[in-house]
């Protein structure tokens, strides 16, 4: 808890310090995604469900995802995570930086529980990955974070764009990082040196 705490400090910090010309965020590198992380899911957009919140004030969306492999941490077979906007009847809300799911995505995601235990992607877009495949057969991790969407560092230096990975290349970063970590996660998935697809 006090981990979050001091992450939404460095947020509002950076926020602040940044123009409003677009949506900035706090950036969250690779190793901080894998250590902070409470699970790395890989699975499919079976269910959205958006509502408004408890408060009546916003309005949020319930992505169901069957997950279909568990490559951090540990997760049932099917997890619910929330994120911000939606549509209930005519009033649709954007919420601009916040993770964007649709039916039957295939997904990579890095999640986190809320202190009410609800899951969340961390690292708002950042920890949202969806998988493709090409026309030639290689699968990549996408991320999918939207256009005016910058990340900063707590100085204030922009975070370096995001990019495409082979799923293969993504999964051994991964489990690298995972394993050279002092509090490391369970870590599952292929050895070193395989391609997953």
């Amino acid at each position: 808890m006090q981990r979050r705490t001091a992450l939404a400090l460095l947020a509002i910090f950076c926020l602040a310090a940044m123009p409003a010309a677009a949506s900035t965020f706090l950036h969250m590198s690779t190793r901080d995604l894998v250590t902070q992380a409470d699970a790395l899911v890989r699975g499919r957009v079976v269910a959205l469900e958006s509502s408004w919140s408890d408060s009546g004030r916003v309005i949020v969306t319930d992505a169901t995802i069957e997950v279909e492999r568990t490559l951090l941490g540990s997760a049932p077979a099917t997890v619910t995570v929330r994120t911000f906007g939606g549509q209930v009847d005519d009033v649709i809300v954007e919420a601009h930086g916040f993770p964007r799911f649709e039916q039957d995505e295939h997904v990579l995601l890095y999640l986190e529980a809320d202190d009410d235990g609800t899951l969340r992607v961390l690292g708002y877009q950042q920890g949202h990955f969806r998988v493709v495949t090409r026309l030639d057969g290689v699968t990549l991790a996408v991320p999918m974070v939207e256009d005016g969407v910058r990340f900063f560092t707590a100085a204030g230096q922009a975070g370096p764009e995001p990019r495409s990975v082979e799923i293969g290349t993504f999964v051994n970063r991964v489990r690298g990082l995972a394993l050279a970590a002092p509090t490391a996660l369970p870590v599952a998935g292929p050895a070193p040196g395989s391609t997953e697809q």
